[in-house]
């Protein structure tokens, strides 16, 4: 396999940037710095498990689901279809789903209009997400993984958390907080593995997609 280019779908870390509503925002604290004479530089970080770009583990919404350490590698890093869904308003339905190409085992990435609202800005509570009658058709077509490009698969205050449950509850893996604005629909090669960190239900993640030579 030669890689043509990778591109960085991931958000950027930093103290203020935009959290779900009630989490804990980021800190970043220097515990030693060459600045005051220290031997090394050294940071601490704090927060939440779902910060950023982030994997959500089935313990999240499904009590004795799978946490980070135990889930299927698999999931997070192999090649993966993005889909083009920026003509959609308000959320992707089955209906929509249906007009694409899905297969069986696939990794799945959704690009909507969220990957063109502004990084920095404030939590934007009407971004586009996925119906529950789209979750029940990609678990009908048994795929991997589904990649998101906000916080959140589910409605904002929507009444409950459907699409986790329905997604979390067959081990088909969420990705959230994805930045797909400059990625055009096709194939690529997805790399975005959550940390070792044991008994948690979620992890921020560095994702990547490559680019294969043809």
């Amino acid at each position: 396999m030669k890689i043509k280019r990778i591109l960085d779908v991931s958000r950027k870390i930093h103290p203020g940037m935009t959290v779900w509503p009630g989490d804990e925002g980021v800190e970043i604290r220097r515990l030693a710095s060459m600045n005051n004479q220290d031997a090394c530089n050294l940071s601490a970080i704090h927060m939440g498990a779902h910060s950023g770009t982030h994997i959500d583990a089935p313990f999240h919404f499904i009590p004795n689901g799978k946490t980070v350490e135990s889930l299927d590698l698999s999931r997070f890093f192999g090649p993966v279809k993005v889909l083009d869904l920026t003509h959609l308003e308000g959320c992707i339905k089955e209906e929509d789903l249906r007009l694409k190409d899905i297969s069986s085992e696939e990794l799945l990435l959704f690009k909507t209009k969220n990957s063109f609202l502004p990084e920095e800005d404030i939590f934007y509570k009407e971004y586009v997400y996925l119906h529950e009658s789209a979750a029940r058709f990609l678990i009908q077509k048994s795929v991997k993984t589904v990649g998101f490009d906000y916080l959140s698969v589910d409605k904002y205050k929507g009444g409950g958390h459907p699409v986790h449950e329905l997604l979390l509850s067959k081990e088909i893996a969420i990705i959230e907080g994805l930045l797909l604005k400059e990625i055009e629909e096709g194939t690529y090669f997805l790399s975005c593995l959550p940390l070792k960190i044991e008994g948690i239900d979620g992890c921020p993640v560095r994702a990547v997609l490559a680019e294969i030579a043809v």
